[in-house]
């Protein structure tokens, strides 16, 4: 039981759980089966379409990011749906383990240069995030749990910038601190640690290439502006009419969401942000709400699951080997695999 109870798997399901329950629990189900009879099913087709074009999209951004190293389009394409897919059958957001994994197992980079790229990568969310917060707010009177929650949320990006910034442009203090640090550690760790550490800088490193930023900040915008209408268009299925400034606040909720610690694939925690902002902000009825939240939060799971399986199975790569790499990874070095 102790042993257990220092699982973040444990805690993570109990804290699913616990969200859960907050959205379901006011729920009447029987005005459940008549809103899933108005769905307009339709509009499912265009709902698939719209989340490639934003994988393709996100792919694109990835190569950007990885300014140098040259591979193909599919490989890029390939990690960043899968990497979806691990995101939702394990914890911890362990599919950003596996695409810098991917990229190692495919000799594009070193594991740690591609984790910084993927760190990179929510950094630049963070920006789109913290705009669309800000406009929300601007425009919207939400309820103060969403406030807080967005306040920490533009303090943490603020944050993570500082950081980004301090790798670039005071690498050689922090490279003289963290090696003197490392020089304590026996001599073969403390190279494989700088090693590590100069990779993973590298992999940050777009940040310090002024056009190559704003071109993978752009697509960024643009990545995001096909999820947000993804979301218009879960909206229209349920017969929901939002505009741009609603729709953009619900995208920024579900955003904060996943920033929360939780089991695997935001379960509870999505139907909970869809609960508090439709509900909550908008007043539409308990029912809609988490149908909402329980409907669109299926669907997205069901896509990423079976075409990221599929693309694992043409890889031949198994969900065991994935694990074993990001347990040697935690093991090693906790967050970048060298």
């Amino acid at each position: 039981m102790p042993a257990m109870l220092k699982s973040k798997k444990f805690w993570g399901i109990i804290l699913s759980f616990f969200f859960l329950w907050l959205a379901l629990q006011k729920v009447d189900w029987k005005h459940v089966p008549a809103i899933l009879g108005s769905l307009k099913f339709e509009y499912l087709f265009l709902i698939f379409i719209s989340y490639t074009l934003e994988h393709l999209i996100r792919a694109v951004r990835w190569r950007q990011i990885l300014i140098g190293r040259e591979f193909p389009f599919k490989t890029a394409y390939f990690g960043i749906v899968i990497g979806y897919f691990f995101n939702n059958i394990l914890p911890a957001r362990a599919g950003e383990f596996f695409r810098a994994y991917y990229l190692k197992k495919k000799k594009v980079s070193t594991g740690s240069e591609a984790f910084g790229s993927v760190v990179f990568e929510r950094f630049l969310d963070g920006v789109v995030i913290v705009s669309l917060l800000v406009f929300s707010l601007q425009n919207f009177k939400t309820t103060p749990l969403i406030e807080k929650a967005s306040i920490s949320a533009i303090v943490f990006y603020c944050l993570v910038l500082v950081g980004i910034m301090l790798l670039q442009f005071k690498r050689s203090l922090f490279v003289k601190i963290s090696t003197a640090v490392f020089s304590l550690l026996p001599e073969k760790l403390s190279e494989k640690l700088c090693s590590s550490r100069d990779s993973f800088i590298d992999g940050l490193g777009l940040i310090s290439q002024p056009v190559v930023f704003i071109k993978a900040l752009i697509t960024s915008f643009i990545a995001w502006g096909i999820s947000l209408g993804t979301l218009w268009l879960s909206l229209q299925m349920f017969s929901i009419d939002f505009g741009f400034n609603q729709s953009a606040l619900l995208i920024s909720v579900l955003a904060i969401g996943s920033m929360i610690p939780s089991s695997p694939g935001m379960i509870g925690i999505y139907q909970f942000c869809c609960v508090i902002t439709l509900n909550g902000i908008f007043g539409l009825s308990h029912e809609i709400a988490a149908t909402f939240g329980l409907v669109c939060h299926f669907i997205a799971y069901s896509y990423v699951l079976v075409l990221g399986f599929a693309m694992l199975t043409h890889e031949g790569m198994r969900v065991e080997e994935v694990s074993t790499a990001e347990n040697q990874d935690k093991e090693n070095q906790e967050s970048v695999i060298s």
